[in-house]
C-alpha cells in the first residue's frame, strides 16, 4: 500500500496510527527533517524510523539539507528514476528534484524546495539554514524544458504554484513583499506547461483542496484516494473525518449527526494544540462510528488529530 502525508519536521508520531509492513511506502511532501542537524541526532532518528517497518519516499523541503550534498547518500535507480539513498538506511528514500517516477503504475513528477520565511531567525539564533533550499534559475530552466508538454498522473511538490497560495494561513505581521516567491512562480510555469491529473503539496501546514491540487499536513491518506488512515480506531469504530461542524452538533442538543441517537460520547482533543472548544469528534455507540468535526481551530504546526 502507498500512503501520503505532509510535513513531519522530525515528528513521526502519526506513524503509530498505521498498521504498516516493509512493502508499504509513505510519501512525505517535504520537511521530513531527517537531514536537518547533520550529526548524530539525525542518525538516531534514522535508526528509530526503522521500527515502523515501512519505506519513506521523501520530497525535499526547505528545513533539510539536499541529500546530494551529504556524502553518505548515493544516487540509485528506483521507481524508474534517480533517487538518493544511504546504504545503511535503505528504507529512507529521497526523490531527486525534477525527476519523474513510476509509482503504483502512475507517472509522478517530483519537485522539491521552497523559501524559508524563518531564514533570518534561524541564522540569528544559530539554527540550521540551507543555502540550496530553493532551485536556482539554471535548475528551474532545466526542469521546465524537460517536462514541458508532457502528461503526469501526479505531481508532488513541497510548495505550491503561486496561483494556489493559501493566503488565509499566512503568518500575521509578516511582510509578504519580502518573501522570495520565485519557487512558487516557477511552479506556476510548470503547472501551465504540463498536463496532470492530481497535484499534492505541503509546506503551508494546512489541509485543503483547490481544483486538482491538494495541500496536506498532519494526516495520512491512501495515495490517490480520498481516504484517511486509519479508517478504524482501536475499538473497531469507523472514523468518518470532517463529517459535521461543532456548531451543528450543539444546535441539535448533542446527538448523533447520523442516527440522531443519544448513545454518544464527545471526544476531546489535546487542549494544548486546539483553540477554543476542546472537542474534535462525536462517538456514536449505536452507529459504531466516530464522526469528526470539520471546524476545529488547530494551532499552527499542529497535525490534525482525526
Amino acid at each position: 500500500m502507498i500512503y501520503i502525508t505532509g510535513d513531519t519536521h522530525r515528528d513521526f508520531s502519526r506513524l503509530f496510527k498505521m498498521d504498516a509492513n516493509t512493502e508499504d511506502i509513505l510519501i512525505v511532501l517535504g520537511d521530513a527533517g531527517i537531514n536537518y542537524y547533520l550529526n548524530n541526532e539525525d542518525i538516531m532518528l534514522k535508526k528509530y524510523l526503522k521500527d515502523f517497518k515501512l519505506k519513506l519516499f521523501c520530497i525535499r523541503g526547505n528545513h533539510e539539507e539536499r541529500p546530494e550534498n551529504i556524502k553518505s547518500y548515493k544516487e540509485k535507480e528506483m521507481f524508474g528514476g534517480k533517487v538518493f539513498v544511504e546504504e545503511e538506511y535503505p528504507y529512507l528514500i529521497f526523490a531527486k528534484d525534477g525527476e519523474s517516477y513510476n509509482i503504483d503504475g502512475k507517472s509522478v513528477l517530483v519537485i522539491g524546495g521552497a523559501y524559508s520565511i524563518d531564514k533570518e531567525y534561524r541564522l540569528l539564533y544559530g539554527y540550521q539554514w540551507f543555502k540550496g533550499e530553493q532551485l536556482n534559475q539554471k535548475e528551474q530552466e532545466k526542469i521546465l524544458k524537460k517536462v514541458k508538454g508532457k502528461h503526469f498522473d501526479v505531481v508532488l511538490t513541497h510548495t505550491c504554484p503561486l496561483k494556489y497560495e493559501p493566503k488565509e494561513v499566512f503568518m500575521q505581521g509578516l511582510d509578504q513583499s519580502k518573501v522570495d516567491k520565485s519557487m512558487e512562480m516557477f511552479l506556476d510555469k510548470v503547472e501551465e506547461n504540463i498536463d496532470y491529473d492530481k497535484w499534492y503539496c505541503g509546506h503551508y501546514h494546512t489541509e485543503k483542496k483547490i481544483d486538482k491540487l491538494e495541500f496536506m499536513f498532519g494526516r495520512i491518506k491512501i495515495f490517490l484516494k480520498d481516504e484517511f488512515v486509519p479508517k478504524y480506531d482501536r475499538n473497531g469504530y469507523e472514523i468518518i473525518r470532517d463529517f459535521c461542524s461543532q456548531e451543528t452538533i450543539h444546535k441539535n442538543k448533542v446527538c448523533c449527526p447520523k442516527c440522531k441517537g443519544r448513545n454518544i460520547i464527545i471526544q476531546k482533543g489535546d487542549g494544548e494544540n486546539i483553540y477554543g472548544l476542546d472537542e474534535i469528534a462525536i462517538i456514536c455507540n449505536d452507529c459504531k462510528k466516530v464522526y469528526g468535526f470539520s471546524d476545529i481551530r488547530y494551532k499552527p504546526n499542529c497535525p490534525k488529530e482525526l
